[in-house]
């Protein structure tokens, strides 16, 4: 696969579903993890080199996929939040509000946590590419064109800012373009080979949509192993995919270990399970990535 020469920090927002989804959403969730709701993740470690190749989904604008997924809504048009009022929605990438004021993915209902819309708000910092930042509930200190990304998209707090795009379009830092949340948060992000883990210092490489992208861990405290419930595509460590279908998992999904496909047939440990394909449309480079899970 394509490596990256230069390397962003950031965290990817994809959170909670009850059945781990890799299409590009966050839904709605309890457990800590990326695009979870809790979390016990620090603020995503300070960059130092501008400049990187981004890689999460396939989407295709708002109102597209996303990895933290269930609680999206498609784009374009108006929202309707639960008080009845209208919101319109705005292009992260177009940056198409009044004079003084940005377009910034938030999250509609009050509590959630993933992002679902967007918003146009008054400009209130000027924290560019991969600097620290500050995440509010529907603002964030990030210039026009960026967001801050904390441990959860929904979540409040310190973290780092990440470039909005429009996929199929370059990636002014690096990276590719993918719609999270059906649309409501297009980033730019690094993808990454999970076999060899090839990402930075305090990230690991997760599923996203058809492809693997680097982020910051997110299992709850104390799991996050092979075998433990997996509620986002963050909440196993570094290594392992949530995925259905495993020996001895009962929940929907569970953490597993990644394998090679090509590999011996001993590398999963549960004599039931054997390295099935992780992506149903994986690009070059990734085609031998699977996963230790039961053969339909």
């Amino acid at each position: 696969m394509q490596r990256q020469a230069m390397w962003m920090t950031w965290v990817l927002a994809v959170g909670l579903v009850s059945g781990c989804s890799t299409d590009g959403t966050e839904v709605a969730g309890d457990s800590g993890g990326m695009g979870s709701t809790g979390g016990t993740l620090g603020p995503p470690p300070t960059t130092t080199n501008p400049g990187q190749t981004v890689t999460s989904g396939n989407g295709t604008g708002m109102g597209t996929q996303g990895n933290d997924t269930a609680n999206d809504e498609t784009a374009g048009g108006f929202l309707m939040p639960p008080d009845g009022g209208v919101t319109g929605q705005c292009d992260p990438f177009e940056q198409d509000c009044p004079k003084g004021e940005k377009c910034t993915s938030y999250v509609v209902e009050p509590g959630g946590a993933t992002v679902d819309a967007t918003h146009c708000v008054e400009v209130i910092g000027d924290d560019l590419w991969g600097e620290p930042c500050e995440r509010f509930e529907d603002n964030d200190t990030c210039a026009a064109g960026f967001f801050c990304m904390t441990d959860v998209s929904g979540n409040t707090g310190i973290g780092s800012c990440l470039e909005y795009c429009s996929p199929g379009t370059p990636c002014e830092f690096g990276g590719e373009c993918f719609a999270f949340n059906d649309g409501a948060l297009p980033v730019c992000e690094i993808t990454c080979d999970p076999i060899l883990q090839d990402c930075p210092q305090g990230q690991g490489c997760y599923a996203a949509f058809d492809n693997f992208v680097c982020a910051m861990p997110g299992a709850p405290n104390g799991q996050g192993a092979d075998g433990d419930p997996c509620f986002t595509i963050q909440s196993c460590n570094p290594g392992l995919i949530c995925r259905g279908g495993t020996a001895g998992c009962l929940m929907d999904t569970c953490c597993t270990p990644i394998c090679e496909l090509s590999g011996p047939p001993d590398q999963c440990v549960d004599a039931s399970e054997s390295c099935v394909v992780a992506l149903d449309d994986p690009p070059p480079g990734l085609t031998d990535v699977g996963y230790c899970g039961i053969p339909e």
